[in-house]
This record gives C-alpha cells, sequence and structure tokens, in this order.
C-alpha cells in the first residue's frame, strides 16, 4: 500500500482551483468584467484565505491552516481544493472520519480531478476498507484510461483483499495495453509468489525472459523460482546465466552466494560474496543486512557453535572489504565496532566507533556507543572529552551532561562535575529512571567535594524515585558508613543492595564494610570473603579491607599480608602506607 501521495499541484492552479473549486489542472473562466462587485469580492476572499491556509499548512501550524481552509468553504461551500487540503490535514491529524468526508466531498464536487480520486482511494486503503478503494480505482481506470501507474493501483488493491486472480487480469490488461515492463513484471510475480502460485510465476517470468532474452533479472527471478521448487541445480545455472548477462549485478552475485550456502558450498558463497562486496556501486544497506545477518548467526548462542570461529573470521574479512569499497562512509566502522563490541574487544570497538564519527557525526547512537565505552575502559579524560564534543552537537539531551559529570568525578574535578549534572538534570522531562540517575551521581559527587549535607540529600532523592536501585543504595550506605553516620540505614541499604544484585563485588565489600564500621567483625569476615571469591581479590581496597578486618580479629600478621597485597594492586585508600608502616588500622 503506497502512501499518501505527494501531489504535483502547482502553487498558482492551487489558487485558481480554489477561487472556482475547478479541478487544478484547469482554471476556471474568470468572471466577466461587469460582473457584481460582490462577486467579485468573494472571490478575492477566497483566493486570500486559501493563500493564508497554504502558508499556515507550509510553516507545520496545522490547527490554523485547518481553521483557514474552514472559512474559505464558508464563503465558497463548493470549494473541492479546499475540501482536498482539509481532507489531507485531517489525515495527519489522524481523524479519519473527517478526512474521508472531505475527500469524497473533493470528488463529488469536481469528477473531472483525478488527485481527489487517488486521495480518497488512498485514505480508504489506509483506513482498512480496501473494497470501497477498488472501486474508487476502476472509476480511474474507466475515466483515465492511460494512467499506467492506476492499474498498478487496482492490482495491489485487489490482491491486498485477496482477489488474486481478477489482479492478474489487471496485470495482464496493464501488459496487453503498455507492453511487458520490468515494474510490472516484478510487481504481478511478488503477488503470485506471495500467495504459492509458483506455476503461474515461472509462466509469467518465462514470458518476460522470451521478450527481453538479454535481461538478467528475468533469469535471476527463474533461479528464485527453481529455488523455491527445490530444484538447486536448475537454480545454480539459471543464476550463472543471469551473471553471464550482467556479471557487474552484484545482487545476483548475494542471490548466488545464498545458493552456495544453502547447498553448504561455503568457500564459493564466500567467494561471491566478496565480489558483491568489493562493488562501491552496490547498495550499502543492503551489505550492511548482510553483515547483519552474520552478526546473528555467529552470535555466541548462535544455532551452529561449532560454525561461529568460521563465521566470525568471514565477517571480518567482509567488514574489511566493506571499508574499502566505501572509504567515505561510517557505516563499516559502525558495525565493525558491533562486532568487536559483541566479542569483547573494547578498545578497538572504541576505535571503530570514532572513525564513523568521522563521516557521521549527526548520528546520535553512535556518540552513546562511544562515551558507555569510554566509561568502561575507564578512560575518564576520553570521556569527558567526548562528552563534551556531543553536548556541542545535541546540548538537550542530559545523557551527556550525565557522562561529562561521571568522568568529571572520577577526575576529582567535583565541583565540575557538579555543575555538568545539575545541567543535565533540569534537562529531563518525564523519565523518573534517568532523574534518579542524575541524582545519585550528585550523591557521589557532593560526597567527593566533601558537601555531605547534599550528598545524602541527593542520594534520598534518587532513591525517592527509584527505591531499589543497587548502585544507588551501595554508594550511599558505603560514604555513610565511611563516616561513621546512621549505621542501622546503612546497614539496610548495604543488606539490601546486595539482595537486588547478589555476587557483586563491590557490593558485598561495602556490606562487609558496613558491618565491620558496626563492630560486627566475625559477620564482616564473612562478607569479606565472598567479595574475594566473586573477583575481589584483584582490587585493592577490597584486599586492603580484608586487611582491616583481620587486625580487628586479632590477626595482624594476616593483616599485614593483606596491606602488602592491596599495596601491590593499587587503588586502595591514601592511609594503607601508614598502616603498612605503623602496623596497625588506622581510620
Amino acid at each position: 500500500m503506497h502512501l499518501l501521495r505527494t501531489l504535483p499541484i502547482l502553487f498558482l492552479a492551487l489558487w485558481l482551483g480554489a477561487c472556482g473549486g475547478a479541478r487544478p489542472a484547469a482554471v476556471t473562466p474568470k468572471e466577466p468584467a461587469g460582473a457584481p462587485a460582490s462577486v467579485q469580492d468573494r472571490r478575492a476572499e477566497v483566493m486570500r484565505l486559501f493563500m493564508e491556509a497554504t502558508s499556515a499548512r507550509l510553516a507545520g501550524k496545522q490547527a490554523k491552516a485547518v481553521q483557514l481552509f474552514q472559512q474559505c468553504l464558508k464563503v465558497d461551500p463548493r470549494n473541492a481544493a479546499a475540501m482536498f487540503e482539509l481532507g489531507k490535514l485531517y489525515h495527519q491529524g489522524q481523524n479519519a472520519n473527517l478526512a474521508l468526508d472531505m475527500a469524497k466531498r473533493a470528488v463529488e464536487t469536481d469528477k473531472e480531478n483525478i488527485w481527489y480520486r487517488f486521495l480518497l482511494a488512498d485514505l480508504l486503503q489506509q483506513y482498512g476498507r480496501p473494497d470501497e478503494a477498488v472501486t474508487v480505482y476502476r472509476g480511474i481506470v474507466e475515466q483515465w484510461p492511460d494512467r499506467y501507474e492506476t492499474y498498478l493501483d487496482l492490482a495491489h488493491t485487489l490482491a491486498y483483499t485477496g482477489k488474486v486472480a481478477e489482479a492478474s487480469k489487471v496485470y495482464a490488461e496493464v501488459e496487453k495495453r503498455f507492453g511487458i515492463t520490468e515494474e510490472l513484471t516484478m510487481q504481478h510475480f511478488s503477488m503470485l509468489v506471495g500467495n504459492d502460485r509458483l506455476a503461474d510465476a515461472q509462466k509469467l517470468v518465462e514470458r518476460a525472459a522470451a521478450a527481453h532474452p538479454n535481461e538478467a533479472t528475468y533469469q535471476g527471478l527463474l533461479a528464485e523460482l527453481y529455488e523455491r521448487q527445490g530444484q538447486p541445480e536448475k537454480a545454480r545455472i539459471q543464476y550463472e546465466k543471469a551473471l553471464e548477462l550482467d556479471p557487474g549485478n552484484s545482487m545476483l552475485r548475494v542471490a548466488l552466494a545464498e545458493h552456495y550456502y544453502s547447498q553448504g558450498s561455503r568457500e564459493q558463497a564466500f567467494e561471491q560474496l566478496e565480489l558483491a562486496f568489493q562493488d562501491p556501486e552496490m547498495d550499502l544497506d543492503a551489505k550492511m543486512q548482510v553483515l547483519i545477518g552474520f552478526f546473528e548467526m555467529s552470535n555466541h548462542e548462535g544455532p551452529d557453535p561449532k560454525d561461529r570461529p568460521e563465521l566470525v573470521e568471514r565477517a571480518y574479512r567482509l567488514i574489511e572489504v566493506l571499508e574499502k569499497a566505501h572509504p567515505e562512509s561510517g557505516k563499516p566502522h559502525t558495525i565493525h565496532g558491533d562486532f568487536l563490541l559483541r566479542d569483547g574487544r573494547f578498545q578497538e570497538a572504541r576505535e571503530q566507533f570514532r572513525l564513523a564519527l568521522k563521516y557521521e557525526k549527526e548520528r546520535y547512537p553512535i556518540w552513546g556507543q562511544l562515551l558507555q565505552l569510554d566509561l568502561q575502559l575507564g578512560d575518564m579524560e576520553a570521556l569527558v572529552n567526548d562528552a563534551d564534543e556531543a553536548i556541542s552537537l545535541f546540548p538537550m539531551l542530559p545523557m551527556n551532561h550525565l557522562f561529562k559529570g561521571i568522568g568529571l568525578a572520577q577526575l576529582d574535578r567535583h565541583e565540575e562535575a557538579i555543575e555538568a549534572l545539575i545541567t543535565g538534570r533540569d534537562l529531563v522531562v518525564d523519565d523518573p529512571g534517568l532523574q534518579a540517575q542524575f541524582w545519585s551521581s550528585l550523591g557521589d559527587a557532593y560526597h567527593g567535594a566533601g558537601q555531605h549535607e547534599r550528598s545524602d540529600h541527593a542520594y534520598d532523592k534518587a532513591l525517592a524515585l527509584v527505591p531499589d536501585d543497587p548502585n544507588t543504595l551501595n554508594n550511599y550506605a558505603y560514604y555513610l558508613s565511611v563516616r561513621n553516620e546512621q549505621p542501622p540505614k546503612a546497614e539496610r541499604m548495604s543488606k539490601r543492595s546486595n539482595e537486588l544484585a547478589p555476587g557483586q563485588a563491590s557490593y558485598l565489600d561495602t556490606y562487609a564494610w558496613v558491618l565491620f564500621r558496626s563492630g560486627k567483625y566475625e559477620e564482616a569476615r564473612i562478607w569479606i570473603e565472598k567479595a574475594l571469591a566473586s573477583g575481589g581479590k584483584d582490587q585493592g581496597v577490597i584486599v586492603e579491607h580484608h586487611g582491616d578486618i583481620l587486625f580487628k580479629l586479632g590477626d595482624a600478621a594476616g593483616a599485614m599480608e593483606q596491606w602488602k597485597r592491596a599495596r601491590e594492586l593499587g587503588g586502595a585508600s591514601d592511609a594503607l602506607e601508614r598502616k603498612i608502616q605503623q602496623g596497625t588500622w588506622l581510620e
């Protein structure tokens, strides 16, 4: 079903049509020179209203345009052009009844205007009344028998209603009247194949191939039919015939590659795909679709895990070819980044997304991937710089300011972080989850800046919006425990974060530390050991906390061993070196 037409009617013709209700292609004769002044005034008023309405419509002021076109009809109730414009506007406003009413009135008022008929037929199709659309199209064909595209619209609508035989008769009439064309054959072919009438489809294509023996398209369609009918050898022969006629047809090579792949001839399939991908004239989006297919087939959870290594290797090879064939496009780098990200090669993925942005800076999803990877890789300088550039392009998107604020806070530039986060927070509209993220990040930044009262307030605001956010609960609990304030609240929040996200080393460590600060050393040891077993053994701060707990349990030697190991790992507290030198736990 085609979209509502953009009608090729000259603006001047519309004015003239508005004045007399005539079809846009013809001009209503002017009133005689001696016509009464009231008639001339009415015509001038209609023209003025129509011009103002059209200007409003072009400016996107739909309500005003509707009002002005309605006034036009009050002055001239038989102004078909105004009815036509109102029909389109009501359709845009999703008012089906009024849109159809106006379209019907326009047709009834001016039966000689083909565009009014087209509007009515389009609306009937879009509003689920295809049988009535068929009637309108039949009327157009009868009145304008030389309009080629109307026959195709009629046939398409008949097929949509399930009247395949009637649609075929219309296609046959078009062929008889206008001759065999590729567009006609393709539409008829698609309808027949879609309704599983393969024998009729084959006769159609064979007739077209006989009429145009040097046209590769028809040979390719025959190959597709043989493939559908389970005759792979015939299909292969047809594909090769088609390529002999048109060796530069890369879409045929893709079809042949699919044939080879389905028959298990993978080497030949990839050979054809590589040749197709080398063609800079082949549609880039078609190539991207092939690679998306590879992405899905080579996924870790794909149907044939044993085939994955080969598929991944082939995909990367095709991406390399794609990048060479389309050096001025960011799309190859984008899908390259997607593959690398999926395969855990984060540094390389980030470089590909950065390359993609050289050509497609206006595509925000690429920025989103880049910023996320900056954060994931812990490259805070890059995160702040990339977020700044994203903000210069998309200043009203809150996420850019969130990333910037997080990066600044991690760089201990807390005052700047607070400013960025407040700016972004104030841009959030109707998104409590995102607003909570801003408040939580503000809690982190305020804590870093030593503004503890504001930090607590920010965390409370975040939890009021999203009470069960494990990261907010964990951070709030940890910072309260560091200050040794509100132990019961800290313990309650930390316990809840572990219930929501079990097995997270940092959350387990926080709970152990909260218990430690409350003097519950035995319980703290149980939870710190869980943190170590969940990946915390390689994190300096967690290993340091293990040493602190052991010291309070009377194991000074064990504590010293853990503190020294934390020093080797890095990332521990500023007090660690003094603990080692003095052999005791320090605040």
